[in-house]
């Protein structure tokens, strides 16, 4: 038995006479309503072909295979195996599947089939198309004890970006003052390489998941928006001040918010609760942001570790790691300082995608979704649109991105696809926030 790759030929059938043995074959070509060239969510295909009554390949039976999205298109992307005259009860099992720096097939970003090939004579070939869907992405098409019967003959034409959900869509509404827009469309959130040690972390499970467009602030927002929008008779922390005597617990001395103007007008707010967060974010016609939205955002569509790509940040790239010293500040990228206030937008050189700044650090930032784990309800569904997680306690929310007062590493949420929770009601330092708007 022998299993071969059609890797030259435009068509199956002129491959066939140049590049396999002129016995009984059969030729299974492989498709895919998937986009494979932008926003492309898959990147690679295994094939095994395993004989009658047994669920192992047999030798030589396995490959791995690069998309090539010219070739899927012109119904090439195929795959030759010859069995024994009449033999029956061979199955394919195919998956195609998310790979870049991610390690093999994993559920939640695998589409699997697993269908019967048909026995064939001493000479000819039979042509097959199987077809990926994505909507069938972490939902197993067939097993080895009751295959699928693939389609007959090769793909015409080829299914490859007819998902449309898959499809970028830009932003149809104007643009708030000082955003951008985030064309909607699908992406991997979450990625098997962060390691989520620091804390309730999570976000190294996958899910498909499906945005429309959205606009999100290009920073963080500062104490001097706050003053601004009126609701500065909440302190920073969310409460009421007193309206005698305006008098309120003593906040962190980290804290950039004061209730008159003070030297931190331009920095981003700090010690914010979630709901003076979220009222600040509502009155401005948007909301805080979803975890996806910021990942989305963060992570390239899916992409990447980081805003700038998978290599961790020095302290010149990112605002993180910084401790007061004498005569001003300074940076230990293995040490876990006492951080200064967060600083100026847009200070580290490499944070920022386009116009958008501080997506990995400076803050942390409020998320809209009540936090859960990759394993509760929320995220069960291999395929979700528009999440916002609203199941569990709504005094735990979750927060995105890092911080200035850690390095990246190994504190998972700080990477692109982490988060971590905080209750409502705290005021952390470390944590600030950002807004989005509808697209659409």
């Amino acid at each position: 038995m022998r299993l071969r790759t059609l890797a030259t030929a435009l068509l199956a059938t002129a491959a066939c006479s140049s590049e396999l043995p002129p016995q009984g074959q059969v030729v299974l070509h492989l498709d895919t309503n998937a986009p494979l060239e932008a926003n492309a969510l898959f990147d690679r295909v295994t094939v095994e072909i395993t004989p009658p009554g047994s669920t192992t390949p047999c030798a030589g039976c396995v490959r791995e295979l690069a998309l090539d999205v010219a070739k899927v298109r012109a119904g090439a992307f195929s795959f030759g195996f010859v069995p024994p005259p009449r033999a029956v009860g061979y199955v394919a099992r195919l998956r195609m599947f998310r790979s870049a720096g991610r390690g093999t097939p994993r559920p939640a970003s695998t589409i699997e089939l697993v269908g019967y090939l048909p026995a064939v004579a001493e000479d000819g070939v039979v042509h097959l198309t199987a077809r990926f869907r994505v909507e069938d992405v972490g939902r197993p098409r067939g097993t080895f004890e009751a295959p699928i019967v693939f389609e007959r003959g090769a793909p015409a034409p080829s299914a490859e970006g007819s998902w449309t959900p898959g499809l970028a869509v830009e932003c149809a509404t104007r643009a708030p003052a000082g955003s951008t827009c985030f064309p909607g469309g699908a992406f991997f959130m979450g990625d098997p390489r962060v390691n989520p040690v620091y804390g309730d972390g999570s976000g190294s499970a996958e899910h498909l998941v499906v945005l429309s467009p959205f606009y999100l602030d290009n920073r963080e927002v500062t104490v001097a928006d706050v003053r601004r929008s009126g609701l500065a008779l909440l302190d920073s922390r969310g409460r009421l001040v007193d309206p005698e005597d305006g008098t309120r617990d003593a906040l962190d001395d980290r804290c950039t918010y004061s209730l008159a103007p003070g030297g931190f007008e331009d920095r981003p707010v700090n010690c914010v609760s979630f709901p003076l967060a979220r009222a600040y974010c509502q009155a401005r016609g948007g909301d805080l942001p979803s975890e996806a939205q910021i990942e989305l955002a963060a992570s390239a569509r899916g992409t990447r570790l980081y805003p700038w790509g998978d290599h961790d940040p020095t302290c010149a790239d990112a605002a993180i790691a910084r401790t007061t010293v004498a005569g001003g500040e300074d940076c230990h990228p293995d040490t876990f300082p006492l951080a200064l206030r967060p600083l100026v937008a847009g200070s580290g050189a490499k944070d920022r995608v386009g116009d958008v700044v501080d997506l990995a650090a400076n803050l942390r930032e409020w998320a809209r979704d009540v936090y859960a784990r990759d394993d509760q309800p929320c995220w069960a569904s291999p395929l979700l649109v528009d999440p916002v997680c609203e199941q569990g306690d709504p005094d735990v929310r979750s927060t995105k991105g890092g911080e200035l007062a850690r390095t990246p590493l190994p504190y998972a949420q700080e990477r692109g696809s982490a988060s971590g929770a905080s209750r409502r009601d705290l005021t952390m330092p470390t944590v600030g926030f950002r807004c989005a708007y509808p697209g659409k």
